[in-house]
């Protein structure tokens, strides 16, 4: 059974997902079955490798020391770059040094250091995907001449897990029985081209242009109905011998594009992949003005989130997989005060969304802290319409019996309905003087029903069985 995330869009025929097919396979002693297929975006992976490095410090303290009481130290960044046949991590280590001075104080002194670490990955090449959890696994120190001393050596030894992936289509074969996984479904992929076109004053007549180099230095990309728009921006750089002095210089110029990208079948709020090159760069020039054009070359890949169980194979491919252990739905109350900057005759209307919110996994628990923020517009005392912005924090314990520290939270939540009552005043926010105030409120008592969708996944890598030879469609 497939499984489509909250709030997807609803389709017309639920039980066969468009990515999904069927197949006929040999059954033995004869007859056939139906196998159900899945063509899915998938992060196979190439290898693991566990890297170390050691970093070793001498730090000289502000104050002379006696004794140090504590070195505490913490991974606060940390890159992955990938290279041919290993992986390159680099990073900062942040130490908070405790360490007694003079009069028998305790003294605080900080300090950022960075590493470097090679993990050996034979078949990886630069492009792919590296994920990595560091372990700081030791810290040494040591005070060094006759106490009291300023002179303090360190050693902090760190244990790096490296993986690197690839992103790769399969097309795999769905099971009926074990745990549900989550996967990137592939929804529709489209290959394009698009024109460009701009015309650039140069300070001189060119006498040449002798290179115009282009590259698109940003997009984004966005679902609708039935299409994906990309916007982005093309950087040139045009290199010129200039007709006055026969010198060569150099102009840019930054030229923004819309691309339409008509796919059938896709919905808003899909993930999208696009990947975007220069295909051809043509010019002509016209006095100081240089027309050019810009042929750029489009690929467009369209996926949803999908969860299902899926068949393995111990000579299958091997990729790195969301887990589902769980999921629960919870609805929540947020009610609260405000206080109007300015006396309201009604409310013409309230905004809320949810701006913001973080998420930590406890045993069997999901907690969520978050801010909804609202937007009131009401009649003042002069029949003017004022706006008043107010951020309201909120928090909410979403049961999952499976969930567990370091397993990943993915959480949508919507509002569901907001109510209001206007109230004359309180003593905390009293009305001001005016005529007839039996009119006016001061006070806003609000309830915003919240509903919260979580699910709890956990990383596992798995041999699954996939249909042979290229995937179809």
């Amino acid at each position: 059974m497939v499984h489509d995330p909250p709030g997807a869009a609803p389709r017309t025929n639920r039980e066969k997902p468009r990515t999904q097919r069927e197949g006929i396979g040999p059954l033995q002693g004869g007859g056939e079955y139906v196998v159900a297929k899945m063509l899915i975006k998938a992060q196979r992976v190439v290898g693991e490798d566990v890297a170390e490095a050691t970093v070793d410090r001498t730090i000289w303290l502000e104050q002379p020391s006696v004794k140090v009481a504590d070195v505490q130290a913490k991974i606060t960044e940390i890159e992955c770059e990938v290279v041919t046949d290993g992986a390159v991590i680099r990073g900062t280590i942040h130490k908070q040094i405790f360490y007694v001075g003079p009069g028998s104080k305790v003294f605080h002194q900080s300090v950022d250091e960075l590493f470097t670490a090679v993990a050996s990955i034979p078949g990886a090449e630069p492009g792919m995907n590296c994920q990595v959890h560091p372990t700081v696994q030791d810290v040494e120190f040591r005070l060094v001449g006759p106490l009291p001393t300023t002179e303090l050596r360190q050693r902090v030894m760190l244990v790096f897990f490296v993986k690197v992936t690839r992103s790769e289509q399969l097309e795999v074969v769905l099971g009926t029985t074990g745990p549900l996984f989550k996967l990137q479904r592939v929804v529709a992929e489209e290959t394009t081209g698009s024109v460009v076109e701009s015309t650039v004053e140069l300070p001189c007549p060119p006498e040449k242009i002798r290179a115009i180099r282009a590259v698109v230095s940003e997009f984004t990309a966005t679902t609708a109905e039935d299409q994906v728009i990309i916007d982005g921006m093309l950087h040139k750089q045009i290199f010129f011998i200039c007709a006055f002095d026969h010198q060569e210089y150099h102009e840019t110029e930054d030229v923004p594009f819309t691309v339409t990208v008509p796919i059938e079948g896709v919905q808003p709020g899909e993930d999208v992949d696009v990947d975007i090159n220069v295909a051809t760069v043509n010019f002509r020039i016209d006095g100081n003005e240089v027309n050019q054009r810009v042929v750029l070359s489009i690929f467009v890949k369209v996926t949803e989130t999908a969860q299902t169980m899926l068949q393995t194979d111990p000579h299958g491919p091997l990729i790195k997989v969301g887990r589902v252990a769980g999921e629960n739905t919870k609805q929540v109350l947020v009610e609260d005060e405000v206080c109007l900057d300015v006396p309201a005759k009604k409310i013409q209307d309230i905004l809320a969304f949810i701006a913001d919110f973080e998420t930590e996994i406890i045993n069997g628990k999901v907690l969520i802290d978050g801010t909804v923020h609202k937007q009131i517009f009401f009649v003042g005392p002069n029949d003017v319409v004022h706006h008043q912005a107010v951020d309201i924090p909120f928090t909410a314990v979403v049961e999952v019996p499976n969930a567990v520290p370091g397993m990943t939270a993915q959480v949508h939540a919507n509002i569901e309905h907001v109510s209001w009552t206007l109230v004359h005043e309180t003593p905390d926010c009293p009305l001001p003087d005016y005529d007839n105030c039996h009119d006016l409120f001061r006070v806003v008592k609000q309830r915003i029903v919240l509903s919260i969708f979580v699910k709890v996944t956990e990383f596992v890598q798995i041999n699954v069985r996939v249909v042979e030879g290229p995937p179809q469609g």
